[in-house]
């Protein structure tokens, strides 16, 4: 797996800029549900503020990461 994600996958057929757009799109729609969840159940104080800042670094990383194994690394080419 390990060759796999530094490697990636190219797969032809695919506008990367579309699978991208959709990715990203998928992306802030879940945040914005867990968040919305989220401020349901936590007070909106600095801990609720700490959280939402962690959800939404690690949903952005998650996303980086899909992208850089189906395409590779696309940001620094």
């Amino acid at each position: 797996m390990d060759t796999l994600k530094k490697r990636g996958i190219v797969i032809q057929g695919f506008d990367i800029l579309d699978v991208t757009k959709f990715i990203g799109r998928m992306n802030k729609k879940y945040q914005a549900i867990l968040l919305a969840r989220l401020e349901d159940i936590l007070p909106r104080d600095d801990d609720f503020l700490e959280v939402r800042k962690a959800v939404l670094d690690s949903f952005n990383d998650y996303t980086r990461d899909v992208v850089e194994s189906i395409f590779g690394n696309i940001e620094n080419a």
